[in-house]
C-alpha cells in the first residue's frame, strides 16, 4: 500500500533546507516520491537563531515534498550541520578479566566508557562514537573484538559533538512542526556514505561539503571517519565578497554568482562582459566577467588553503591517498575542481548521489548530497531496525548498539 513504509531525509541548511521522501520499493530499495526545498530563515551558519522563521521554513519544505508524493510526513532523520558541531578523536584502554580472558560485550562498553570518560564537556551534547580501531594485546586494524581472546584491550575512537543548546533549539524545531526525531546523523557523515566510494572510504579520501554557511570536511581511512572539522567559511562569504567588490546587493551578488559565477580565469574568455545592477537600482552597467572571476577566486582559494593548513597541523595531509571530493552546492563553481587539485595537489572530483530512479535528474546534484546520505540511513534503519529510533537514549550499553550499527552502515 502506498506510503505504507516512508523515509525522509530532512536537512535544515544556512541557505536551504532540503526535504527527501522516499518508499520502500520492490528488493527494500528507494523509491523517492517527493523533493522539499525551501530558502532558509532564521538560520545562521548551520544554528538556529529564530525559532518561529525557521519552523516556517521546514514547513515549507516538508509540504512540498507531501503535496509532490501525496503523503504525510510524520518523522524524518534529520542532519545536524553548523558551527556548533566540534570532534576529536580519543581512546581507552582496559585489562580483561575472566576465566578465558574472553572480549565480552561488557568489556567493549567499558573500554568505550574509558575512551569517552571526562573528554565531553557539560554543554556539549554527544552525537556520535565512531569506531576507528580496536588494538588487543599490540594487535592493531580490529574492527570488532567480541568474542576475542586477550588481556589488554585498547579503543580508539572519532566523537562527534554539537552545543547541547542547538541541538535543543533544532528538536523545539521540530517539534514545533510537529516532526518526530527518528535519529540525528552529523551532515557529513551522512554525506560521505552517499557520494564516496568503498576504495576512497578504505585507503584515505577527504570529504568537503561547501555549503552557503560553512565548508564542512572530513577524511575517511580505513572505513572509518578519522578526522572531522568545521570551517566556517563557504558560499555566504563569496556572496558577500560580490556584493562588496560590484557594490551591488546581496540577492544580485547571488545570482551573479549562481549564473556567472567561476573560480579560474582560463575558463573565461578575457572580453566576455556581465550586466549587473548596482545596489543604487540605476540603469544596468556591463561589467568585465574577469572581475567576477577575480573577486571568486581568491576567496575560494582561500578556504582550501584553510583547510589544507589545518589538516597539515592535524597530521592528516598524506593519508587522503584516495584524493579530495568535493560537494555541496559551492562544488558547482565552473572550474573549482582544477582549483582545488592545485592548492591540494591531488586528484579531485566533484561528488554526488548516483539514485537509479524516478526524480534522479533532482537528486543526483551535489546539493542533495546529505540528504540522500540520510535517506540512505533511513533505509538500513527500516530493513534491520534502527538502535536509536524515536529515541534519544545517552547510556552506554546503548552506545554500544549503536556503535555496531553505524560501523555496518556506514
Amino acid at each position: 500500500m502506498r506510503g505504507e513504509t516512508l523515509l525522509v531525509g530532512l536537512d535544515i541548511g544556512t541557505d536551504k533546507t532540503n526535504t527527501l521522501l522516499a518508499e520502500l520499493g520492490e528488493n527494500n530499495s528507494l523509491e523517492i516520491v517527493g523533493v522539499g526545498s525551501a530558502p532558509s530563515r532564521g538560520i545562521k551558519r548551520g544554528v538556529i537563531i529564530d525559532l518561529e522563521q525557521a519552523a516556517e521554513v521546514v514547513s515549507e519544505s516538508v509540504g512540498q515534498a507531501e503535496r509532490m508524493a501525496g503523503i504525510q510526513i510524520d518523522s524524518a532523520v534529520v542532519a545536524v550541520n553548523g558551527s556548533h558541531i566540534s570532534s576529536f578523536n580519543s581512546q581507552g584502554v582496559i585489562a580483561i578479566s575472566g576465566e578465558h580472558s574472553e572480549i565480552t560485550e561488557n568489556d567493549i562498553e567499558k573500554v568505550i566508557e574509558a575512551a569517552q570518560a571526562g573528554v565531553i564537556a557539560p554543554e556539549r551534547e554527544l552525537i556520535h562514537i565512531l569506531p576507528r580501531e580496536f588494538i588487543l594485546d599490540g594487535q592493531k586494524g580490529i574492527l570488532d573484538p567480541l568474542g576475542m581472546s586477550g588481556s589488554r584491550l585498547e579503543g580508539k575512537v572519532h566523537i562527534v559533538t554539537g552545543s547541547a543548546t542547538a541541538i535543543q533549539n533544532l528538536l523545539k524545531c521540530l517539534e514545533i512542526t510537529e516532526i518526530e526525531v527518528d535519529d540525528l546523523i552529523f551532515g557529513n557523515l551522512a554525506c560521505g556514505n552517499a557520494i564516496l566510494n568503498k576504495t576512497e572510504k578504505e585507503l584515505g579520501v577527504l570529504l568537503i561539503d561547501m555549503g552557503a554557511g560553512s565548508s564542512d570536511i572530513s577524511i575517511f581511512i580505513n572505513d572509518n571517519m578519522a578526522y572531522s572539522s568545521i570551517l566556517p567559511l563557504g558560499g555566504i562569504q563569496v556572496t558577500n565578497d560580490l556584493a562588496i567588490g560590484l557594490k551591488a546587493t546581496i540577492e544580485e551578488a547571488e545570482r551573479l554568482k549562481i549564473k556567472y559565477g567561476n573560480v579560474m580565469e582560463n575558463y573565461i574568455s578575457p572580453d566576455e562582459v556581465v550586466e549587473i545592477n548596482r545596489e543604487s537600482g540605476a540603469t544596468k552597467e556591463k561589467v568585465a566577467k574577469k572581475f567576477i572571476v577575480d573577486i571568486i577566486e581568491p576567496r575560494v582559494h582561500e578556504i582550501f588553503s584553510l583547510i589544507k593548513e589545518e589538516l597539515e597541523r592535524a597530521n592528516y595531509l598524506n593519508s587522503i591517498t584516495q584524493g579530495v571530493v568535493l560537494t555541496g552546492g559551492c562544488a558547482l563553481l565552473p572550474g573549482i575542481v582544477d582549483l582545488a587539485a592545485k592548492v591540494f595537489e591531488t586528484n579531485v572530483r566533484i561528488g554526488r548521489p548516483n539514485y537509479q530512479g524516478a526524480l534522479s535528474d533532482l537528486v543526483n546534484d551535489p546539493r542533495f548530497s546529505t540528504e540522500m546520505g540520510l535517506l540512505e540511513y533511513a533505509l538500513k534503519a527500516s530493513i534491520v531496525g534502527s538502535p536509536r529510533k524515536n529515541k534519544r537514549q545517552k547510556g552506554i550499553s546503548f552506545l554500544i548498539k549503536a556503535i555496531s550499527w553505524l560501523r555496518d552502515f556506514f
